[in-house]
Order: structure tokens, then sequence, then C-alpha cells
């Protein structure tokens, strides 16, 4: 029994509770009462994991329409900073990874993840973004935003480099052909 206190917050101890094996909840106790442990399997305090649809693009084709669309992007952008002729800007291609560099401005990445059969991007303005092959559109698409890879790229490039900008990369599968 726990010894009173003239305070009504000390009259409260608290006592970990197991709730399951690998941790441990503090629960309130007043005047030796423990509340019951509920020991349910079914309960989890953990975050589910996303949910994530597999692509049913084969491997093959994966592989040509992302390197088609890696190699459309690359040829673009050296067109577009040779136009610019800036010492600042930068782009290199290597093992799927395509990263442009545009001095304070910031950098893109855009890289190949064969694994998810996507196109992920890291964008200094809006962030990361991972890309699918949606065959009915013919087009990497952002799905949570329904946008396409070289809708965000050409706005926000033209935003970054103040003139227009069009990288030309839809219709990926006439692009691989």
């Amino acid at each position: 029994m726990l010894a009173r206190y003239t305070r009504p917050v000390a009259r409260w101890a608290f006592r970990a509770v197991a709730t399951h094996a690998r941790s441990s909840v503090i629960r309130p106790v007043q005047h030796g009462f423990l509340p019951s442990v509920h020991r349910s399997s079914k309960r989890s305090f953990a975050t589910p994991a996303p949910q994530v649809k597999a692509s049913d693009l084969s491997s093959d084709k994966y592989h040509l329409y992302s390197d088609a669309t890696m190699e459309r992007l690359l040829d673009s952008i050296e067109t577009i900073l040779d136009d610019l002729s800036s010492s600042d800007y930068e782009v290199e291609y290597s093992s799927g990874v395509l990263t442009l560099k545009l001095g304070d401005k910031g950098t893109y990445v855009i890289n190949k993840q064969p694994p998810n059969k996507q196109i992920w991007l890291s964008s200094p303005l809006s962030g990361p973004k991972r890309y699918d092959y949606i065959q009915d559109s013919d087009d990497w698409i952002y799905v949570r935003e329904s946008s396409s890879l070289g809708e965000l790229l050409n706005a926000e490039l033209s935003q970054l480099l103040e003139q227009d900008v069009d990288l030309r990369i839809r219709k990926v599968s006439k692009v691989a052909s």
C-alpha cells in the first residue's frame, strides 16, 4: 500500500507492465490497484508497412523503358545546359543514376529502381517522388499526385532556369523503340 501524501499527484505510483515480450508500458497504479493487462496477438503498436503494388511490367520491358527514358533525359538536359553555357550547371549519368547539378539552385538525382520497377526522383523543390510506368498513359507517373515525371521536370526546370523547358520524354514505349 502506498503512503498517503498531501498532494493528490503523489498518490499515483507507476508500474511497468509488459504488454508483449519486447516492450513495456508504464501504467498508473493507485492504492495497489493494477489494471488488467490485455495480451492479444492481434494488437500491434507498430506503424503498418506501406502498401506497395508490384508492377505488372516485365523486367525486360522495365529496363528497356527506363533506360530509354534516362537516355532521353540525359540528351535533353545536355542540350539545354550546352545552350546555357554555365559552368555552375552539370549533368552526369552512370549506373542508372542521373545527377543534375544546378549550382546554388540545388541538385536533382533521378535513378532507376529495378527491384520496384520504378524511377525515383529527388528534387530540390518538391522533394522525393517514385514514378511507376503506367501503360495506359505510356508515361512514368507519380500515382499519389497523378503527375508525370516529364511534367514535373519541365515545370521545375523552367522555373529554376528561367526559360521554357521541354524534355520530350512522353510516350515512353515509342522512345524505347
